[in-house]
């Protein structure tokens, strides 16, 4: 082969790399359905720490992509006194850190949710499949077939324990769709089960979900999971812990559209994340 036709071969064959990369980075957020994880830096903490929360948003675990502020419907931070602090979310993309103060002993808990936003996937009438984050009704003229049609709500929690646990664990803080340890979870030893129920708009969801969950470094792999996604039915799973580390679980499941908004999307999708930490015992004397 000529060193030209050498070069024009490697030139087509980059140009075609390149072209399935752009394609990749060009797929909407919503085909992966990027999902919200609160967190804490610490979960153990001592009385009048100031220690930041902040988020992951998206795939790999513990961290992924920014959160838009508009995407932010609120995020608070519950004290062992039941009292509610809001946190004033900044007008920026990033992962959304801000410093809580833990001036009361008991247990903290983060919460947070999306501002609920559409996604479609439709047929063109070229044949081509198209994700867009629009209602159904916007697409609807230019569409041969709707494949797809949501619309989606996520809420998020973590707790932090400052000094000791608050006497009542503060399990269920009202979520719309929320993952409830069945006990403190802070006296989850490594090698137990851990129990969850389901709580949708404040009541025990007896219907069909799907859950996964995995814990910090078990890959760097997106949706990589240790417990990929499963079904399950009724209001309560259950989810083995084998280790210590640091834990994130996510439940989803979907509704039908009520009748009146069946033009804008045909389902409702909810979900639900819960993170949470094991502390190991130290592995390396203090010198």
């Amino acid at each position: 082969m000529t060193g030209n036709k050498a070069l024009k071969k490697n030139k087509l064959t980059w140009l075609a790399g390149l072209g399935v990369l752009l394609f990749v980075m060009l797929i909407p957020a919503g085909v992966f359905s990027h999902s919200l994880y609160i967190q804490s830096s610490h979960y153990q903490v001592h009385e009048g720490k100031r220690s930041p929360l902040y988020f992951c948003y998206g795939h790999r675990i513990p961290v992924d992509d920014g959160v838009r502020a508009k995407k932010l419907k609120y995020i608070r931070v519950r004290q062992p006194d039941g009292e509610i602090r809001d946190v004033s979310i900044r007008n920026e993309t990033c992962l959304h850190s801000y410093m809580v103060n833990y001036d009361a002993p008991g247990t903290y808990v983060l919460t947070a949710e999306t501002n609920p936003g559409y996604y479609t996937v439709y047929i063109d009438k070229k044949g081509r499949e198209r994700h867009v984050i629009k209602p159904k009704s916007a697409v609807i003229e230019n569409a041969r077939e709707i494949k797809m049609s949501l619309y989606s709500e996520q809420a998020t929690k973590t707790y932090v324990v400052c000094g000791k646990p608050s006497p009542i664990f503060p399990a269920r803080v009202g979520l719309p769709l929320e993952l409830v340890p069945a006990k403190d979870i802070s006296t989850l030893k490594p090698g137990e089960m851990l129990e969850l129920k389901i709580y949708l708009n404040g009541k025990p969801y007896a219907g069909e979900g799907t859950w996964d969950a995995t814990y910090n470094g078990y890959s760097t792999q997106m949706e990589d999971y240790a417990y990929p996604k499963r079904k399950v039915f009724g209001d309560t799973f259950k989810i083995p812990i084998p280790l210590a580390g640091r834990w994130f679980i996510r439940y989803s499941q979907k509704v039908d559209a009520p009748e009146k908004d069946r033009a804008q999307f045909e389902q409702i999708k909810y979900t639900a994340t819960l993170v949470f930490e094991l502390p190991n015992q130290r592995k390396n004397k203090k010198k």
